[in-house]
C-alpha cells in the first residue's frame, strides 16, 4: 500500500519559489579511515548567517508556526535552518532562568546548556553560551582534547570562554567533583576521538536533546548534515547519561527497546548490544532497498555475522535489492576537488561497484573543506527505517567483529512503524534523493546511472511513498475563466498532453486567491517542473518566465501539532 501525505504550495505569478544557496565552505572533514584527524580554518559563515554576501538557509527564521514540542524531528544542512534552531534552544533556557529568582549553588543549577561535541567554532554560538552563563545558566562544553591546541589559531572557544572568565580545562581526568562542576569546557582525552555531537539544553524537569552528524561548527551548515531535535524525554535521556559517561571517562552501558521507535547506541561499549550488530542486523533483514549516504565508509565486520559489509551489501544487490551509496571522495579516493592526493586511496568503493552496488563519490565543491559528511542509511519502501548520527562507518567509529570501536561516537536507530509516524523516515527518503541529484553528475560518477535513471528506478518501485500537493496562488483572471498548474509528471498532466492539469477555484470571499481543492499525489522525493496557466482550455495563457522547479517533500519543522503534513512554501 502507498502512503500518502500532503504538500501545500504558494505561488505567485511575480515571485519565484524558492532559491537555493551553494556558497562558502563548512568546517573541515574527518578522514577517519585514516585514523588522522583534519582541520583548517573558517572561511566566512558567521556574524548574522552571511557567506560571501549571501544569507544562508542555517540562520533563515524558524518556519511561520513551527512546532518545537515534538517528540522527535529532523534537520539537514545545508537546507534547513539548523543553527536557528540551535540558538532558539540556548535562549529558551536563558529565558527560562530569567523567570527564576532563585540562586543555587554551583553543580545544583537546574538550568543547564551541556555540549559533548567533536569541535566547536561557531562564533554566534560561542557568544551564545558565554551570554548563557552571564545570565545564569550552567554551561559546559565537553570537547575534544586536541580541538584545544593553540597551533589551530582558528578554533576560538576555549579563547572566548576564558577571555569571558569561563573555566577552561584541557583534560577530563582526574578532576575532582568541585572542579568538574566549575568547569565550563573541558577537553576529552582518550584512545580515540570524542566524536559526539550531543547538545543538552535543561531546565526543571524537562531536557531537549540535538545531535546528529553537524558539528556546531561556523562553516559546518554547508556541508550535507543531519541534526535531529529530541523532545522524547526517555531519548533525550539517554544522551544526558552518555554526556556523564564522557565526563567520568567511562565505557557505555548499551539499552536497547525492542518496541521503541528509536533507540541509540553509544561507543566505546561496555555493556550491552553494539552498534555495529545492529548495523548489520537492520542491514541484513532488509528486502526493500538499501539507500547509504556516509562520509567514511569502510569495509567493516560484526560479531555474529560471517559476511563483511562489501559482501552484505552486494550479495543484496544480486539478490534485487536496490542498494545506492554516496560517500565523500575524499574519504574514497582521497583525493580533493582538483584530483590532489590528501591521503590513502580505499577500495571499499570498488569493490562495491563490482558488487553490484551503485556509488556515487561526492566532491562538496562549496570550499576545500566542505564534505557530503552524513553517516546514514535509509531503508525500506513501505516501513522506512533510519540508522543515522555521528558514527562513520569505520573501525574506529563503530568496530568490527574482533575489536570494539575506540571513537565516543552515538549511532541512532529510527523505525517508522514503531514510532507510530512515517514523517521522520519519509524526510530521510526525500533527503536521500536530494543529495544524490546534487553529486550524481560529478566527474567520478559518470559511469553510473544518471540522476534520472536512479530517481526513475527508485521512485517506480513497488510501495514508493507518495505526496499530495496542493497549489495555491495569486491570479488575475477575466470572469468565466480557470487557473491550473501543469507541469512534467503525469499528476500534473504532463504539460497538458494527458490532462489539463491541476485545477485551482476560487470565490468571492478569496478571489483573487486560487487554491486546489484536490491534491496531485506525486512520488515522495521527486522533483517538478511546473507553471501556471490562465484562461479557457481552448486559449490557454503561460506563465512567462522559466518553468517552476519544486521537490515534493515534508517540511524541515512541523507548522503546526495537528497537521505536521502541511508544507508552506512562500
Amino acid at each position: 500500500m502507498l502512503c500518502t501525505r500532503r504538500l501545500v504550495i504558494l505561488a505567485s505569478i511575480l515571485t519565484s519559489l524558492l532559491s537555493l544557496v551553494s556558497a562558502c565552505a563548512p568546517d573541515a572533514p574527518l578522514p577517519e579511515g585514516a585514523e588522522v584527524a583534519q582541520d583548517g580554518p573558517p572561511l566566512g559563515v558567521a556574524g548574522g548567517g552571511k557567506a560571501d554576501g549571501l544569507s544562508v538557509p542555517a540562520y533563515a527564521a524558524l518556519p511561520e508556526g513551527a512546532n518545537l514540542s515534538a517528540p522527535l524531528q529532523v534537520l539537514f544542512a545545508p537546507d534547513d535552518p539548523v543553527t536557528t534552531l540551535e540558538l532558539s534552544l540556548i535562549d529558551e533556557v536563558i529565558a527560562a532562568r530569567a523567570a527564576d529568582p532563585r540562586a543555587y549553588d554551583e553543580g545544583a543549577n537546574p538550568y543547564r546548556v551541556r555540549y559533548a561535541v567533536y569541535n566547536l567554532r561557531n562564533p554566534d554560538l560561542v557568544d551564545r553560551l558565554v551570554a548563557a552563563e552571564r545570565a545564569g545558566v550552567d554551561v559546559q562544553v565537553l570537547i575534544e582534547a586536541d580541538q584545544l591546541d593553540p597551533e589551530k589559531t582558528w578554533n576560538i572557544a576555549d579563547e572566548r570562554f576564558a577571555e569571558a572568565g569561563l573555566t577552561v580545562v584541557p583534560t577530563h581526568k582526574g578532576l575532582s567533583a568541585a572542579q568538574v562542576a566549575e568547569a565550563d569546557l573541558i577537553g576529552v582525552t582518550g584512545s580515540g576521538l570524542m566524536h559526539l555531537k550531543a547538545r543538552l539544553f535543561e531546565t526543571p524537569g524537562a531536557v531537549t536533546a540535538l545531535t546528529g552528524s553537524l558539528n556546531p561548527g561556523d562553516n559546518a551548515v554547508l556541508n550535507e548534515e543531519t541534526l535531529h531535535l529530541i523532545r522524547d524525554e526517555r531519548l533525550a535521556l539517554r544522551y544526558r547519561d552518555a554526556y556523564e559517561t564522557v565526563l567520568r571517562g567511562d565505557r557505555f552501558a548499551n539499552q536497547w527497546d525492542d518496541e521503541a521507535g528509536a533507540n541509540v547506541l553509544f561507543t566505546p561499549q561496555g555493556a550491552g548490544p553494539r552498534a555495529v550488530e545492529k548495523v548489520f542486523e537492520w542491514l541484513d533483514a532488509e528486502q526493500e532497498q538499501i539507500l547509504l549516504m556516509v562520509f567514511s565508509l569502510r569495509d567493516i565486520s560484526a560479531p555474529g555475522h560471517q559476511e563483511k559489509l562489501v559482501e552484505l551489501l552486494s550479495r543484496k544487490a544480486r539478490a534485487g535489492v536496490p542498494v545506492f551509496v554516496i560517500t565523500d571522495r575524499k574519504q574514497s579516493d582521497g583525493v580533493d576537488a582538483d584530483g590532489n592526493k590528501l591521503w590513502f586511496d580505499d577500495s571499499t568503493e570498488d569493490r562495491l561497484r563490482a558488487g553490484g552496488v551503485h556509488v556515487y563519490e561526492a566532491i562538496n565543491e562549496a570550499g576545500p573543506f566542505n564534505a557530503m559528511h552524513h553517516k546514514v542509511a535509509v531503508l525500506g519502501r513501505t516501513n522506512v527505517r533510519v540508522i543515522t548520527d555521528a558514527a562513520n562507518w569505520t573501525a574506529a567509529g563503530l568496530g568490527t567483529a574482533t575489536r570494539k570501536a575506540k571513537n565516543v561516537e552515538s549511532q541512532l536507530f529510527l523505525d517508522s512503524a514503531k514510532l507510530g509516524d512515517p514523517t521522520i523516515g519519509h524526510r530521510y527518503l526525500a533527503q536521500w534523493l536530494l543529495v544524490l541529484s546534487r553529486y550524481a553528475g560529478q566527474e567520478a560518477n559518470r559511469d553510473e546511472l544518471p540522476y534520472a535513471d536512479a530517481e526513475a528506478l527508485l521512485l517506480g518501485s513497488p510501495g514508493w511513498p507518495t505526496l499530495g500537493v496542493t497549489f495555491a496562488a495569486e491570479v488575475e483572471t477575466a470572469f468565466g475563466e480557470g487557473v491550473w498548474a501543469r507541469g512534467d509528471a503525469t499528476g500534473l498532466g504532463d504539460w497538458g498532453r494527458s490532462s489539463e492539469g491541476v485545477p485551482l477555484t476560487t470565490d468571492g470571499d478569496h478571489y483573487p486567491l486560487w487554491t486546489s481543492a484536490t491534491p496531485a499525489s506525486l512520488p515522495l522525493g521527486t522533483t517538478f517542473r511546473w507553471k501556471l496557466v490562465s484562461g479557457t482550455p481552448d486559449r490557454p495563457r503561460w506563465e512567462r518566465g522559466d518553468d517552476r522547479t519544486s521537490t515534493a517533500r515534508l517540511p524541515a519543522l512541523l507548522t503546526t501539532p495537528t497537521s505536521h503534513h502541511v508544507a508552506v512554501w512562500r
